[in-house]
């Protein structure tokens, strides 16, 4: 009967595991998840446990939890063995909302999101966001958005690419790898929250750079839920931990205008200090960069 019973309920326990994907297409990943091993409830050695414990108990035994007896399933395909770059861990990631934005801003950074979607970066390899997002036009699929240009707020193709920068910026500081290149915005903007963890961009300076300090190679993904923007950062765990002290604001004036500070810190597995860093901001008093109208009216 207790075999019965568990029959019944196992579908509730029972996970089927899940196989690594991943494929390359023109150096780049077009297909990636990790693989998961699954669960399967091992109903006899359950009944028998059961039926030994309720033994128990009605000779006088205390009431107890009893563990069900569980199979592990493992995956025929698995990140470890799916390839040999090393892709077998989360890393890091970022966020970011850019909820309010208009329509053409929402759709800037989904066509630039796509330029970096399953981009590997080898060891010791410096990422460069300017030089894989290339030209920025009408071509590529870029909308006029405003952007922070000659001391003037104007709409220009591909606004809203800063996103982009800025929530990747964020999961390389979380994932512990060497941030090289990174400029604050001119003044604070709403999209990005507390001030002081933001990295702008605009081809060919400025520029956001991070290095891969990891062993094996590194991969980046997206997702947009809702406002809601992600950067994940995959490779290989070497054990290293990040802290991170801020951002801190600090001399801000009625203005708009303030300064700001953040700090990475990474160890490695023993709890040695890798490399830290401190990013300094300065923002202007947004009132300096009016908005003007667009130029390509």
């Amino acid at each position: 009967k207790i075999e019965e019973y568990l029959i019944r309920f196992a579908p509730g326990i029972n996970e089927t595991p899940v196989n690594a994907e991943f494929s390359l297409g023109e150096g780049r990943v077009t297909t990636f998840a990790l693989s998961r091993p699954g669960r399967e409830l091992n109903v006899r050695d359950s009944a028998t446990h059961i039926k030994n414990r309720l033994a128990e108990f009605s000779n006088g035994g205390d009431v107890s939890p009893i563990s069900l007896s569980l199979r592990v399933k493992n995956p025929i395909i698995s990140s470890a063995t799916i390839n040999d770059l090393g892709i077998t861990a989360f890393l890091g990631g970022g966020e970011s909302d850019f909820a309010g934005s208009p329509k053409s801003r929402v759709h800037n950074i989904q066509v630039g999101s796509n330029k970096f979607q399953g981009t590997l970066i080898a060891p010791g390899e410096e990422f460069s966001f300017n030089e894989l997002l290339g030209n920025v036009t009408a071509k590529e699929g870029y909308l006029p958005e405003l952007v922070i240009k000659n001391n003037k707020t104007i709409p220009e193709y591909g606004g809203g690419l800063c996103q982009v920068s800025t929530t990747l910026f964020r999961a390389a500081v979380l994932s512990g790898l060497e941030i090289t290149q990174r400029y604050n915005h001119s003044y604070p903007v709403v999209y990005y929250g507390t001030p002081g963890f933001d990295a702008t961009i605009y081809p060919p300076n400025p520029d956001m750079r991070f290095r891969n300090t990891t062993a094996g190679h590194i991969l980046l993904q997206y997702r947009i839920e809702g406002t809601k923007f992600t950067w994940e950062i995959y490779g290989t765990d070497d054990g290293r931990t990040v802290t991170m002290d801020g951002p801190h604001i600090y001399d801000k004036k009625p203005d708009g205008s303030m300064k700001a500070w953040l700090t990475q810190s990474v160890f490695n597995a023993d709890g040695t200090l890798l490399h830290e860093k401190t990013f300094y901001s300065n923002y202007k008093s947004p009132s300096l960069y009016p908005i003007d109208r667009n130029p390509l009216e």
